[in-house]
C-alpha cells in the first residue's frame, strides 16, 4: 500500500506526541523543563504541523445543453492512448455519429490530450468516452467496478465508463439510445441527474479492485478470457490483492515465482484466475476465465520409466504438385517421455495441399513407440502443442485428425487470440497490411478436430507449470504478455515454452514468436530463459519489425545445440541474418560461446533425432539419398 509523504509526516508527528504522553506519565517524579521554544505561560504548543489539503470536490452537475436553436455547445473527448481502429476510438466514434445524426450543427471529436502547463475546462459540455485523463472520468472510475458501466452527469460532462471494451461497446450502444430518445427537432439537453448503471459482465464482476496502481485496460483473450492491466504497482500490492481474493471466498491453486516474478492461480466454483506480477514492468496482469481444467501438480505426477527420452524434429519441405514451388518452411516435433507417451508441437502443413504431414508424423509416433507398446495398447499423446494457428504449423490437424482417433489424445495446449483481436489488427491502419482478411481464424477447426479425437482444450498462460512424466514445461510467453498492444502479426500470437527434463537439459520451444514476443520473454524470465537446445523462432525468418529485440533474446538464451525447422534449399538465406548471426560462435561470426551443433529439419521424410540427456555428437540424422 502507497502511503503519501503528508499521511506519513503525521503518522510519526502522532507516534512521537504520544510516545512523550506515555514518558511523562510514567516519571512523574521528574518535573518538566520547558525548552527555549516554550511559550512564556509554560504550555507547549505540541499539535503536529500538517499541511491540509483538500480533494477536489466533485463538480455540481446541472442539465447539460448539447444542441440548441441549431447551436452545437458538446464535443466527444476519448483517451489520447487509444489507438485509432481500437475498439475505445470506436465507441468515441459511433457516439460523435450519433449526435451529428440528430443536428445539422457539426460537433467537434477529440482527445484528452492537453498541451503541458495547461487545464482543460471544466465548464466546457462534454461527453467522456471512455478513461480519460479528465477529473470527472477518474472521480466516476473510482466508484466503478469490473465488469458494469455507468453513465452519468458529472459536472459538465457526460461520462460513459467501463473497464472493458465490451462493456464500454454496450455503454455507448445504450447512451446513443438515450441521446436519440432526447433528441428533439435537433434540440438535446442531458438532465442533470441522469444516472445508468448495469452489470455487463459477470465473470468480470467476480474480481475485487486491484487498489493503489493504476488501471490499464481489459484485454479480450482466447477461450473467453479476459485480462486486466494494472500498471505502476509492487510485489506488496500484488500480494495485497492475492489476500482481497481469498477474503472473497478464491482459494490458492498454484504459486510459482521466477527471476522476480510471481504467478498465482486461483479458482472458485465457476472461474480461475491465473494472474502474475511482472516485475521488469512494475505490472500485475489479471486473467479471469470460465473454470478450467487443473494444470496438474507435480507431486501428482507419478509415472513409470519405459523408454529413454528423446525429442525428434520431422523434416516437411516439399514441392506443390499444383504450383511447383518449393514449400520449405513448415514445423513439426515431438518429444517422446520416458513413461512412452509424447509431446507433439504443432504437425505442419494440411496434407490437403499435397505435403504429407499427418502421415509422417503417425509414422513416427508407431516407429519410437512399437518397442515398449504392449499388444491392444494405444499410442498416448499427454500433450498436443500448438504454437499458433498458421497452416504450415496446425494445418494438418484440421483436415487429418481423423487418423488419430486411433490413439489416446489428452489435450492441447493452446492459446490463440481472440475474433475480436483479431479483427482490431486487421482493421489496424498500422498493421493491417501485415494480415490477410482470414488469418488467423481457422483455430476454430482445431476445437471441432479437439472434440471429435475427445481431447482437452488447455488454454495455457504465462506463469504456468505443466508436469508431465520426465519433463517440467514453463509457460514463457503467450500473445497475453504482449497485450494491450495491437497484435502485430499472427506470429506474435506464437507460444514460447521451455522444457526441462529430469536429466537437465533443457529445450525451448519458441514456435513463431516474433522479436516483439521473444523480447518480451527474455526480459520477464531473465537468465531463466537460458536453454541447451534453442529451437530457432520463425525458421530463422523475419522478426516482423524487431531484430534487436531477437538479438537480446538469443544472446540471452545462448543455446548449444539449435534446431532450424526449414528446408534445405531456403536455410542458407535466412541464416545469414544478422539476428540468427548472434547464435553461432564467434569464429563463425556470432556471439554464442556455448554453440557446437546446428541441426536443420530438411525435406519430407528426413529427420533429426536428439536423444536425452544429449551429449554433443549423439544426435541421429536421417536424410533422404
Amino acid at each position: 500500500m502507497k502511503i503519501s509523504t503528508k499521511i506519513l509526516a503525521l503518522l510519526m508527528s502522532l507516534i512521537m506526541l504520544c510516545s512523550a504522553a506515555v514518558l511523562t506519565s510514567c516519571d512523574s517524579s521528574t518535573p518538566e523543563v520547558p525548552d527555549d521554544t516554550t511559550p512564556a505561560d509554560g504550555t507547549a504548543d505540541t499539535t503536529p504541523v500538517v499541511e491540509e489539503t483538500t480533494p477536489e470536490p466533485a463538480p455540481e452537475s446541472a442539465d447539460l445543453v448539447m444542441f440548441k436553436d441549431g447551436e452545437c455547445f458538446v464535443q466527444v473527448v476519448r483517451s489520447d492512448d487509444a489507438a485509432s481502429g481500437s475498439i475505445k476510438a470506436s465507441c468515441a466514434s459511433d457516439v460523435h455519429k450519433a449526435l451529428k445524426s440528430i443536428t445539422s450543427a457539426n460537433p467537434k471529436i477529440t482527445t484528452d490530450w492537453i498541451k503541458s502547463g495547461q487545464d482543460y475546462d471544466h465548464d466546457s459540455v462534454e461527453i467522456l468516452v471512455g478513461w480519460t485523463e479528465y477529473s470527472e472520468s477518474q472521480q466516476t472510475f473510482n466508484e466503478l467496478s469490473y465488469g458494469e458501466y455507468v453513465i452519468k452527469v458529472v459536472g459538465k460532462k457526460l461520462v460513459i465508463a467501463a473497464f472493458s471494451d465490451a462493456v464500454l461497446t454496450e455503454a455507448c450502444d445504450k447512451a446513443i439510445s438515450l441521446i436519440k430518445q432526447l433528441s428533439d427537432n435537433g434540440n438535446l439537453v442531458i438532465p442533470a441527474d441522469t444516472y445508468i448503471h448495469k452489470v455487463s459482465d459477470k465473470m468480470l464482476n467476480m474480481l475485487p479492485a486491484y487498489e493503489n496502481a493504476d488501471f490499464n485496460c481489459t484485454y479480450s483473450c482466447g477461450g473467453s478470457a479476459q485480462l486486466l492491466v494494472v500498471n505502476n504497482t509492487d510485489l506488496d500490492e500484488y500480494n495485497a490483492y492475492l489476500a482481497k481474493l481469498e477474503a472473497a471466498g478464491w482459494k490458492n491453486y498454484t504459486t510459482n515465482s521466477i527471476s522476480g516474478n510471481r504467478f498465482d492461480t486461483y479458482n472458485n466454483d465457476k472461474y480461475t484466475i491465473n494472474m502474475g506480477f511482472y516485475d521488469y514492468e512494475d505490472a500485475a496482469r489479471i486473467i479471469i476465465e470460465p473454470l478450467a481444467k487443473p494444470v496438474g501438480l507435480k507431486e501428482d505426477n507419478v509415472y513409470q520409466k519405459v523408454t529413454t527420452p528423446q525429442i525428434t524434429m520431422l523434416g516437411l519441405e516439399y514441392t506443390s504438385k499444383s504450383s511447383g514451388e518449393v514449400i520449405s518452411n513448415g514445423q513439426s516435433m515431438l518429444v517422446r517421455l520416458a513413461d512412452g507417451r509424447f509431446i507433439v508441437i504443432d504437425g505442419g502443413f494440411s496434407d490437403n495441399a499435397g505435403a504429407k504431414s499427418g502421415d509422417l508424423l503417425i509414422k513416427e509416433l508407431k516407429e519410437q513407440s512399437k518397442d515398449y507398446l504392449k499388444s491392444g495398447e494405444k499410442i498416448t499423446i499427454a500433450a498436443w502443442i500448438i504454437t499458433h494457428a498458421h497452416g504450415d504449423h496446425f494445418g494438418m490437424i484440421n483436415d487429418q485428425y481423423s487418423k488419430f482417433k486411433s490413439m489416446n489424445v489428452e489435450m492441447f495446449m493452446v492459446n490463440f487470440l481472440s475474433e475480436a483481436e483479431r479483427l482490431a489488427a486487421i482493421n489496424s491502419q498500422t498493421y493491417g497490411k501485415n494480415w490477410s482478411s482470414t488469418e488467423g481464424n481457422a483455430w476454430t477447426k482445431l476445437i471441432s478436430a479437439a472434440k471429435n479425437i475427445g481431447a482437452d482444450v488447455q488454454y495455457v498462460h504465462v506463469g504456468q507449470v505443466f508436469h508431465i512424466a520426465d519433463v517440467k514445461l514453463d509457460v514463457l510467453y503467450t500473445i497475453e504478455s504482449f497485450a494491450p498492444k495491437t497484435c502485430n502479426a499472427l506470429n506474435t500470437s506464437s507460444l514460447t515454452i521451455k522444457f526441462t527434463f529430469d536429466s537437465g537439459d533443457t529445450f525451448l520451444m519458441t514456435g513463431d514468436t516474433t522479436g516483439n514476443g521473444m523480447e518480451i520473454a527474455a526480459k520477464t524470465f531473465k537468465d531463466y530463459i537460458k536453454c541447451d537446445m534453442l529451437q530457432v523462432a520463425h525458421h530463422g525468418g523475419t522478426t516482423w519489425g524487431n531484430d534487436s529485440g531477437m538479438i537480446y533474446a538469443y544472446k540471452a538464451v545462448a543455446p548449444t545445440v539449435l534446431l532450424w525447422p526449414r528446408g534445405m534449399s531456403t536455410f542458407d538465406s535466412s541464416r545469414s541474418k544478422n539476428y540468427n548471426k548472434v547464435l553461432f560462435s564467434p569464429a563463425e561470426g556470432g556471439s554464442n560461446e556455448n554453440f557446437k551443433e546446428l541441426f536443420v529439419s530438411g525435406a519430407e521424410g528426413e529427420k533429426i533425432i536428439v536423444p536425452i540427456p544429449y551429449t554433443v555428437g549423439t544426435a541421429q540424422v536421417t536424410r533422404n539419398n
